[in-house]
């Protein structure tokens, strides 16, 4: 008589995803490389699954699959614009360790859209993330330690902890009355105070200009008093932050570094400390501009940035500070700068696509509604937070993005019509 299992042969593949994506989200703020590994055996288990299920390809939306030959024509451009210009610098450890990771989207997309992951599973799983990170900060400012040297670069943790963030509050918002909403409450409270703890300043006024726009897109049926006061409300919020001494610091020291580099007199022989913070990026902003105006239909290839300023930072006429630089700090230029306008427009339809998408589906049920916030959310905060950060030329923000994502827009496509 074999012995009796709690669960059948059919639930294994499910459980096996459930928990290698459990692994990966948890482990990836804090535990970045460890999570590399729960990333590549889901994006495997992902191929694995669309190959043997190849005829679910036709089962998708017209919008779905333009996303999708968005994503293919991004890599296949990216790869173009790289060797077409001689295969230079580090750019081929970014073309194939980073951009290639994100066409795992597709796969990932049709696994979860078919082996589904649990409401409860998904909440519970998001709110040990945050915790895991929110007790690992916690211990290091006890000892003394610097937390933002552990985990990923402190301006990759801050968007990620944000959109898991989101991700609780529209559960919270959304889930019917029960014991888990008010651990998506206090999942999303914990979040805040690890956005917080993450000193990242553009991931801040992405959250401020999120949640003054989330007021009014969710209380869009409300009167206008009322979400005036809440506006005001959270507009008080957000400035009381400012007593926070740690938010105080940061503050401070970006206002004293615009206002040296916009005085300074001759900014390529001013020191770091004279130039500041503002005064840095500006300088890298700047050599991108100029290296994509020099290159403006397929740049100069990805990987390639930090060799284009050490060559021609004195004929660009911006500081040599940027020699010490391998990235433009800001995603729009980096894709102008390394692959041209026709980079630039592909990377806009990549983040642009799924906010239609979510803004266009007409949902009936809360969990598809989740499923749409969220979707809007995780873009959102990309798009904005790209002005300040280069995201998608690192990884974290590769498998964040190609993770969630994939699995948002699975959770809104089974039995959905668009409204248009």
């Amino acid at each position: 008589m074999q012995p009796r299992l709690f669960f059948s042969r059919e639930q294994i593949p499910a459980i096996l995803v459930t928990t290698l994506f459990a692994l990966f989200v948890i482990m990836l703020p804090r535990y970045t490389n460890t999570a590399k590994i729960w990333f590549v055996l889901l994006i495997l288990g992902a191929t694995i699954f669309l190959a043997f299920n190849w005829r679910q390809l036709r089962q998708t939306s017209k919008l779905e699959r333009v996303f999708f030959a968005v994503l293919i024509g991004n890599f296949i451009w990216i790869a173009f614009c790289y060797y077409v210009s001689g295969e230079p610098g580090r750019g081929n450890s970014f073309l194939w360790g980073r951009h290639f990771f994100m066409l795992f989207l597709i796969p990932l997309f049709f696994m979860f859209r078919h082996l589904e992951i649990s409401d409860r599973t998904l909440v519970l799983v998001i709110f040990s993330s945050i915790l895991v990170s929110f007790v690992h900060i916690g211990l290091d400012l006890l000892q003394g330690a610097d937390h933002r040297a552990k985990g990923m670069n402190p301006n990759a943790f801050g968007p990620i902890q944000l959109c898991l963030t989101g991700i609780l509050a529209f559960y919270f918002l959304k889930l019917p009355h029960s014991a888990l909403r008010w651990i998506a409450l206090g999942g999303a409270i914990i979040g805040v105070v690890t956005v917080v703890l993450s000193l990242s300043r553009a991931t801040w006024i992405t959250f401020i200009f999120l949640g003054l726009f989330f007021t009014f897109y969710l209380l869009r049926a409300q009167p206008p008093w009322k979400k005036s006061v809440i506006a005001v409300l959270l507009m008080a919020l957000f400035s009381a932050s400012y007593l926070i001494p740690l938010v105080k610091q940061r503050v401070d020291g970006i206002s004293t570094s615009v206002v040296s580099y916009l005085t300074s007199s001759d900014r390529r022989n001013d020191s770091s400390t004279t130039l500041g913070t503002f005064g840095v990026r500006a300088e890298v902003w700047k050599t991108g501009w100029k290296v994509f105006l020099e290159n403006p239909l397929t740049g100069i290839g990805v990987g390639t940035f930090n060799e284009m300023a050490k060559a021609n930072s004195e004929r660009y006429q911006v500081n040599e500070i940027v020699n010490r630089f391998k990235y433009v700090h800001n995603q729009y230029i980096a894709a102008l700068a390394t692959r041209g306008i026709p980079g630039l427009i592909l990377f806009l339809l990549f983040l642009s696509i799924p906010i239609y998408i979510a803004m266009s589906r007409t949902t009936f049920e809360y969990e598809s509604e989740i499923a749409k916030l969220s979707l809007l959310f995780i873009c959102l905060v990309y798009m904005i937070g790209c002005l300040g950060e280069d995201h998608f030329e690192s990884k974290p923000a590769i498998m964040f993005v190609s993770v969630f994502v994939a699995l948002m827009l699975a959770r809104i496509s089974n039995g959905q019509h668009y409204s248009t």
